[in-house]
């Protein structure tokens, strides 16, 4: 049941739909007093029918709805109208980070993504004093907002996490929410979460770096064909360098980029604040790094693409005046304003237009068009699981994949054939060392097994024998001639 313009729902009047998927569909509406706008998410009838997820649901939302952060959407309310659950969220109007990667494929400025990272990280830090973990960081649920100041000439951004909705109790909770179900994207899921092991706050902390990975790169850490391909590169894959994706970038930032991404959570920064302040420090202390190469100019106001007299200069603006020190407590917390140029009046309003432009009117690449993040666990429009896949893996180029299935079991097969061979040919001319080395490369891209490792294991005994029967060869030969 979709709700046309008009329609009066639990009080409030729907003004137009926003997005829509597999849980439902989310809208704008008015508020039955208030003059003021909110978002309503209507939970589909099968997903409203479950018991299981209706008692979640209602403790979850409750315990969302005790959020008080500038940087986390807040929840209003929830209810129940003809078997349908609805819950209301504070309505941003702007943009998400996913419409900026979009539009920026070869990845954001890089003061920029350290602004998102400090939003961010303050505010998974404050949902996890309160004993809340969101699961489900990831672009989409990443919105900047445009907000008229108080002078009522210019704007300024404020960077906010939206859909706590499948938050949880760090303590374990009850039944309802210890199972560890994993519920948020695969590209941007914990090893951990993927494995359905217990979560903390380190989870959040491996997502969010995955988000930012994104946001530097323009691809996700790993990809690939099947959701099964993209959980086996989470537990067991290396994650890419980013500096091998977009030059440029300074070593201290790949660093703390994969320093978030660790597999072990221990490996971790303790918390996603922890992480937001070494990659800020990281930004702060290795300069300023403009836009790629394409977007400088990309945001020049039409007037000044016209041949006004106002110039833009052609330098990306950033989100933050940096220091030199990294940021810690309040200085973390702390977002600052952006000044931008507001729309021309011949600038159609991306708001009712529905698009995302390819660029901004105020340089630092945030466009000003309207998107929401999904319900929870919800896709956009489109086959549940594909639409999901698509964006992040489908179109994106595989990093060097490990061969799975049944090549994989032949090069496992190749290297323990290489790896008894290279003993006996070590003694025959010191064959053994190329067929050894062979062995122990097939056994690396092979199956993870025992027999790879028995593999390993007779190829590097082979390569040794083959160096002993050389040196042994060469001493004697020299010996002789003295």
């Amino acid at each position: 049941m979709s709700l046309e313009a008009g329609t009066r729902f639990a009080g409030y009047t729907i003004m137009r739909k926003i997005g829509a998927g597999g849980m439902g569909a989310v809208y704008l509406a008015q508020h039955p007093r208030l003059p003021r706008l909110d978002v309503i998410k209507v939970l589909a009838e099968h997903v409203s029918n479950d018991p299981t997820f209706r008692a979640r649901f209602t403790r979850e939302a409750d315990l969302a709805a005790q959020l008080d952060h500038p940087c986390i959407v807040s929840v209003y309310d929830r209810g129940e109208v003809d078997g349908r659950l609805w819950i209301s969220m504070q309505y941003v109007a702007g943009t998400d980070a996913a419409a900026l990667v979009k539009a920026s494929p070869g990845g954001l400025p890089l003061d920029d993504v350290a602004a998102v990272s400090d939003s961010i990280g303050a505010a998974l830090d404050h949902a996890h004093r309160h004993g809340l973990l969101h699961r489900d960081v990831k672009p989409a649920n990443i919105l900047i907002s445009a907000t008229e100041s108080d002078s009522g000439d210019s704007q300024e951004r404020r960077i906010r996490l939206a859909d706590f909705g499948i938050a949880r109790q760090t303590d374990g909770g009850t039944s309802l929410t210890s199972a560890n179900l994993v519920l948020g994207s695969f590209p941007y899921s914990s090893p951990e979460q993927l494995s359905a092991e217990t979560l903390d706050a380190r989870s959040d902390v491996y997502s969010l770096a995955c988000s930012i990975f994104e946001l530097l790169t323009g691809t996700v850490p790993f990809t690939g064909r099947t959701p099964m391909m993209m959980i086996h590169h989470h537990l067991t894959t290396p994650p890419p360098d980013v500096s091998s994706l977009r030059s440029g970038l300074p070593p201290a930032v790949s660093e703390a980029v994969r320093h978030g991404l660790a597999k072990n959570p221990a490996d971790r920064p303790p918390s996603a604040g922890a992480f937001a302040a070494e990659f800020r420090y990281a930004v702060d202390t290795t300069g300023f790094f403009p836009a790629p190469a394409g977007r400088v100019g990309a945001g020049i106001p039409s007037r000044a693409r016209t041949g006004g007299s106002t110039p833009v200069p052609p330098q990306t603006q950033t989100m933050r005046n940096r220091g030199t020190s990294p940021p810690t407590g309040a200085a973390m917390v702390r977002t600052t304003a952006v000044p931008i140029t507001p729309a021309g009046p011949s600038d159609p309003a991306p708001a009712e237009t529905g698009q995302v432009p390819s660029s901004s009117s105020h340089g630092h690449g945030f466009p000003a068009a309207t998107a929401y993040s999904e319900l929870p666990g919800q896709t956009v429009p489109g086959p549940a699981l594909e639409s999901t896949m698509i964006r992040a893996s489908g179109d994106l180029v595989v990093i060097d994949p490990r061969p799975t299935g049944a090549e994989a079991a032949r090069l496992t097969t190749a290297s323990l054939a290489c790896g008894i061979a290279s003993v006996p040919l070590s003694l025959v001319g010191g064959f053994g060392l190329p067929v050894g080395v062979a062995g122990w490369y097939l056994a690396g891209r092979g199956r993870a097994s025992s027999a790879a490792r028995l593999a390993q294991t007779l190829s590097v005994l082979g390569m040794l024998l083959s160096l002993g029967f050389l040196g042994f060869v060469i001493g004697r030969a020299i010996a002789l001639q003295f």
